[in-house]
């Protein structure tokens, strides 16, 4: 089950970060803002895709998930838009009524607490952190929905090499929520989804940060707090 993060708070995780970068000075009372920018953003708008003619979408209160907008035309538009803004691309297989799927809205893009560039950082490798303070600029993760249940959804995930990632993780298909991080240069694609694993990651943002390590977006390197499994909650 997709667990809740497990955050420091904030002010205790600001001055974690600032510490370790030697950017803690006398006057620095109030943390910089690209430390304090929400991370996720939505890749596109869903409503500039045309339905499927004849389709009817769930009766749902909020389509998050769009088995009606054909899932090629939304990756190929988010895929390049990323693209052009030098941005990584999350892509979240899922469905309106998916439990878990839910966890994971209400968790992790929650906008009235949303994850911040400070809760990625403190699971930074050394040379990742230095690369982002020294940068100063906010870590921005255009994020995309696609229908695992549609026909089309299904198709796309084939067509990536996703549905065989989700096969070499333990099923026979794309389960819900599965996140895959890509690198729009290169078309590398990680994941760290688990099917019926026994331990997931202690912190969620591992999730995040460990695959854009394995596309070569994030830097490796020995990372600055321990990462650690708990086990999973059923």
């Amino acid at each position: 089950m997709v667990r809740y993060l497990q955050f420091l708070p904030f002010a205790a995780a600001v001055g974690l970060l600032l510490t370790l970068v030697f950017h803690c000075a006398a006057d620095a009372q109030t943390p910089p803002a690209f430390i304090q920018a929400p991370v996720f953003a939505p890749a596109i708008n869903y409503e500039s895709v045309s339905k499927i003619e004849g389709c009817t979408e769930e009766r749902v209160r909020i389509v998050k998930y769009h088995a009606c907008r054909n899932s090629a035309t939304l990756y190929a538009r988010a895929f390049a838009d990323a693209k052009a803004d030098g941005q990584p691309l999350m892509v979240i297989f899922g469905f309106n009524r998916c439990p878990y799927c839910t966890v994971l809205e209400r968790a992790i893009f929650n906008p009235d607490n949303p994850v911040r560039g400070i809760h990625m950082a403190r699971n930074f490798s050394k040379p990742q952190l230095q690369s982002y303070v020294d940068g100063g600029a906010a870590i921005t993760i255009p994020v995309l929905r696609i229908h695992a249940r549609s026909p089309h959804g299904l198709a796309l995930a084939d067509e990536l090499g996703i549905s065989e990632m989700a096969k070499a993780r333990g099923w026979h298909r794309v389960w819900s929520p599965f996140i895959v991080l890509i690198n729009p240069e290169t078309g590398a694609m990680a994941s760290e989804s688990e099917w019926e694993a026994e331990e997931i990651w202690c912190d969620w943002t591992v999730n995040v940060v460990k695959p854009l390590e394995d596309v070569g977006i994030f830097a490796r390197g020995e990372p600055i707090n321990p990462r650690e499994r708990c086990k999973k909650r059923g």
